[in-house]
């Protein structure tokens, strides 16, 4: 077997920029809302590729409903959409072929005009047009109105954001609902507050189908082997989000291939969450691990993003998260010093776990998983997420990094000493990020030296966020989605700590996180999880 540094020569070889630039183009130009005719041409377009490289590939269904603790939306289809925003006189006016995340995924269709009704709180939102901040799904449940007009200031605040719905059946109702951005929100909210009228006219064209939804596994190699995990939709252009992850997994499936590296490998293209839930039945074989690509590749001087390789929670036996961090050092560390040291050519870091992506499934499932993640990013969830904002050589690094990391995972190559080196490394990372903060963390070392192995079950799945909002209403979740770290625990951190049988869990993630939550906070997250746990998660036999 090749040494890494040996392989990394020789993968370096292959040419892919070109590829990368091609296939960039070609993701985007699809609106992949999940459900869309969009999403669907991008799917069979990335199997027609893979096919014809001679991949064994399949398009599995997923069905719209419920699926353990996660919900998939029904099929949905926009035609066209238009807003005009009357202020005095000026008019400001916003159309679906220019900005695509202007309706929200799976906004029912309507028209009309109305004054419109800032709300500075969604549980007090009352008129026929409303402007408020809050998450598209709980404006939507919580107002009467027409027509909701999301704003999110925590976006670029001259893009129009993209927000969404994701609507089960039983769900529709006549209530349209639009993002606009934060600067337009801004002048809208000051101009009303002077007392002036402010109108809206809005016209979008939409349906909802039973039309099957799909999603895409392609793979060689007859045993167990390395599974690579990117989701595929999001409105266009989506480029960042997560076209690049796309991009960058279609590309280590060539270079795993081209280079004839010889381990079992398949990769995974789905709607987000939604489709990875359906995933198992679909898989060649139980994966020995899991590399999930979402969000890689950008010109990191544009999008001010660090390349994050998020670890699995610190009490799980993991080798995915090690093998990653050698194959990042390996590929990125090619600047020098003056002395012709190694160092970093890009930003990256090793990160604490993380929720917000596919990985929360199969870690879940009990599969050991880790993600290549960049965070933050400028232009993210909006209409302005868009090629420019990504570097082919960079995507190729991407996949440079994933292929080396599948192809040490897959020879379990000095597994030991790796294992051992990269343990003392999370002590010290950790040692050094306490005392930036002047916390004691020195309890960590004990997990991470007790980390116990993942069983794999994969009928468990993560726990929706919507569900939080369904047991403990408007007001509680309001209080979670702003406490941070909370989702992440609750989702995901957790069950898995309690199907481990890991004491004290609350107190060791935020330790994990580098956290402090006050004794408030902490009331409300565990009251949150006794309620998940009595009602939920002993219907699983957890």
């Amino acid at each position: 077997m090749y040494k890494p540094h040996t392989i990394l020569g020789e993968l370096r070889k292959i040419r892919l920029v070109g590829l990368a630039r091609d296939f960039i183009r070609r993701v985007t130009m699809h609106h992949r809302i999940q459900g869309s005719r969009g999403l669907e041409e991008a799917i069979r377009e990335t199997m027609g590729f893979l096919s014809s490289i001679g991949f064994e590939v399949k398009l599995f269904d997923i069905p719209s409903g419920r699926r353990g603790f996660m919900e998939t939306p029904t099929s949905w289809d926009v035609y066209e959409g238009t807003l005009e925003v009357k202020v005095g006189e000026e008019s400001i006016t916003y159309d679906l072929s220019e900005h695509p995340t202007l309706v929200s995924a799976h906004s029912p269709p309507g028209e009309g005009c109305g004054e419109v009704v800032v709300c500075r709180d969604v549980s007090k939102c009352e008129g026929e047009v409303v402007l408020v901040e809050a998450p598209g799904y709980i404006a939507y449940r919580e107002t009467s109105a027409r027509l909701v007009i999301l704003y999110d200031s925590k976006r670029h605040p001259e893009a129009v954001p993209y927000t969404g719905l994701f609507l089960e059946e039983g769900e529709v109702k006549d209530t349209s609902v639009v993002g606009i951005p934060y600067a337009t929100a801004l002048k809208i909210i000051t101009r009303a507050s002077r007392g002036d009228r402010v109108e809206a006219c809005w016209s979008i064209k939409a349906e909802y189908s039973s039309r099957p939804q799909h999603g895409l596994i392609a793979y060689r190699g007859g045993d167990p082997g390395v599974l690579y995990i990117s989701h595929i939709c999001h409105p266009k252009p989506g480029a960042h989000d997560n076209a690049s992850g796309v991009v960058s997994n279609i590309l280590t499936a060539v270079l795993i291939e081209k280079a004839k590296l010889g381990f079992s490998h398949a990769h995974l293209f789905v709607p987000e969450y939604s489709g990875t839930i359906y995933a198992d039945k679909n898989l060649p074989w139980i994966p020995i691990g899991v590399y999930n690509l979402d969000m890689v590749g950008s010109k990191q001087w544009v999008t001010n993003s660090t390349l994050n390789l998020v670890n699995p929670p610190l009490f799980v036996e993991s080798m995915t998260a090690p093998y990653l961090y050698l194959a990042a050092k390996l590929v990125l560390d090619e600047a020098a010093s003056f002395g012709g040291f190694k160092l970093p050519a890009s930003r990256y870091s090793i990160s604490p776990y993380s929720s917000g992506s596919d990985h929360d499934v199969t870690l879940v499932w009990g599969l050991d998983s880790s993600m290549l993640n960049e965070w933050p990013s400028k232009y993210y969830h909006t209409d302005m997420d868009d090629i420019d904002s990504i570097s082919p050589s960079r995507l190729v690094d991407t996949a440079l990094i994933s292929t080396i990391a599948g192809m040490l995972l897959s020879n379990n190559y000095r597994r030991g000493e790796i294992s051992s080196t990269y343990k003392d490394y999370l002590k010290s990372w950790y040692g050094v990020e306490a005392l930036k903060q002047g916390i004691d963390v020195s309890p960590l070392g004990r997990i991470i030296n007790n980390q116990r192995r993942l069983e794999y079950n994969p009928r468990i799945t993560p726990i929706s966020s919507r569900v939080f909002y369904r047991k403990m209403g408007l007001e509680t979740y309001n209080k979670l989605r702003n406490i941070k770290g909370a989702h992440s625990y609750l989702s995901v951190y957790a069950p898995l700590a309690k199907m481990l049988g890991v004491k004290d869990p609350i107190e060791v993630f935020q330790l994990e996180n580098l956290l402090s939550w006050s004794t408030e906070e902490k009331e409300v997250v565990l009251k949150t999880w006794n309620i998940i746990e009595d009602n939920l998660l002993k219907t699983m036999g957890l």
